[in-house]
């Protein structure tokens, strides 16, 4: 006995299992904003030198490339010092606390207070995130909007 295949209904079936290994699943980001700028911030401050100086912002895994390479460009441009990149400022700050955390889509915003010489009074600093390859990359510092 012979059997027949009907061959639209095999490539339709075919097709299918076809497409349907080729769905990969949206990975969660393995860290949130919030974790990514504490991570950061807390090696940052705690670096035994200067990362600045050291160039050792370059390898760190919570900044976007685009961000990196325009530090760079910011730090090739001082003639004789300037201010920090990621603090917006000339000093280490003796502590910092992460706050508000908003998140947009693929974007996000945390604000972080630093706080200098026993000074109760904060300074805050908004930090911006995307979402790039999967996960939260710190791409700009800036003073929060008054």
């Amino acid at each position: 006995m012979r059997t027949r295949y009907n061959l639209p209904v095999l490539i339709a079936i075919a097709l299918s299992l076809f497409l349907s290994g080729c769905v990969l699943p949206t990975r969660e980001p393995s860290l949130s904003p919030q974790e990514v700028v504490t991570k950061f911030y807390r090696w940052y401050i705690g670096y035994p030198g200067n990362p600045l100086v050291d160039k050792e912002y370059r390898a760190s895994p919570y900044l976007a490339e685009s961000f990196v390479q325009e530090v760079d460009g910011t730090l090739a441009s001082f003639d004789r010092g300037g201010g920090d990149p990621f603090l917006l400022a000339q000093d280490i700050p003796e502590q910092f606390t992460v706050d508000e955390v908003t998140v947009s889509g693929e974007r996000a915003g945390v604000t972080i207070n630093l706080y200098w010489g026993g000074n109760p009074t904060p300074s805050p600093r908004r930090v911006d995130l995307e979402l790039i390859d999967g996960e939260w990359k710190i791409t700009r510092v800036s003073l929060p909007e008054q």
